[in-house]
């Protein structure tokens, strides 16, 4: 569990997870969901070492209980904001968790939690490049984004595509140069965003919101990220009564090598009445 050693975070978990990953043979296989039935893909990739490997396992350890629990993972964030110490960010997002358990209970946080039946037997296929899991949470009623997480590795940023024009996010008046906003990835294209989900798009001031603050984070997280290092990245709209756009975006980005960063953005198209 995150974060690393410390056992207590396991009692906050509200519900067990299913291991995606079986061991056959000497090689190490993923279950995914091919859209009719579970199949299995090997991951194993001789290019990466096994201290990387096991890096990027870790990381998606944590970026699973960090999606489980949003206001502790908010909590860890800000506390990196305010340059706090590795202990004190830890106990910020063990207070954030607890919340998380206290006032959501064991309801679903995430879109596309499932329950149903034991899912069936997984098959062989052939190996393929796929994307790694990105997380969303649900919209609000009046369709706002509400959070995007991701696990960011290498493969993983050649999947990005541009805001679709089609797509009018929550508070978009209908002419981004006449009004300075633009459809605005949560998770970057950069970072392998999707152009084209709603749940990933915000009305955003174009200047200097969009760019160069969000921008900025983002290059910084790509680069580091192309180097190799596997980061987990949340992107929370932040948003206030009486307005459709977000007033802030809270970004984090927690790598297995650097230390975390953490950036509030103010949306002055999220004041607008």
């Amino acid at each position: 569990m995150f974060p690393p050693g410390d056992s207590r975070l396991s009692l906050l978990n509200r519900a067990a997870r299913p291991n995606p990953y079986v061991t056959i043979g000497g090689r190490t296989y993923k279950g995914v969901d091919n859209g009719r039935a579970d199949v299995l893909v090997p991951v194993d990739d001789p290019s990466i070492s096994p201290a990387a490997r096991a890096e990027r396992q870790q990381a998606v350890t944590r970026a699973l209980f960090m999606a489980d629990h949003p206001l502790g993972s908010a909590a860890y964030a800000v506390a990196t904001l305010a340059n706090a110490s590795p202990r004190t960010r830890n106990a910020a997002l063990m207070g954030g968790s607890a919340a998380d358990a206290a006032l959501l209970g064991s309801a679903p946080w995430l879109a596309g939690t499932r329950a149903g039946p034991t899912p069936k037997q997984p098959g062989l296929a052939p190996p393929f490049i796929k994307q790694p899991e990105v997380r969303y949470g649900q919209p609000t009623t009046l369709g706002q984004a509400t959070r995007v997480m991701a696990t960011l590795t290498a493969p993983m940023l050649a999947f990005g595509t541009k805001a679709d024009r089609r797509q009018t996010p929550p508070g978009w008046q209908g002419n981004g140069d006449k009004f300075k906003e633009a459809r605005g990835h949560l998770l970057a294209k950069q970072l392998g965003g999707s152009g084209r989900d709603p749940r990933n798009l915000v009305t955003l001031t174009q200047t200097p919101s969009n760019s160069p603050q969000m921008r900025d984070l983002e290059n910084g997280v790509r680069r580091r990220v192309q180097a190799g290092e596997v980061i987990e990245y949340s992107a929370m709209p932040l948003y206030v009564p009486g307005a459709l756009p977000p007033a802030r975006i809270l970004l984090s980005a927690l790598g297995s090598r650097g230390a975390p960063i953490a950036r509030i953005v103010e949306n002055p198209a999220g004041r607008r009445r």
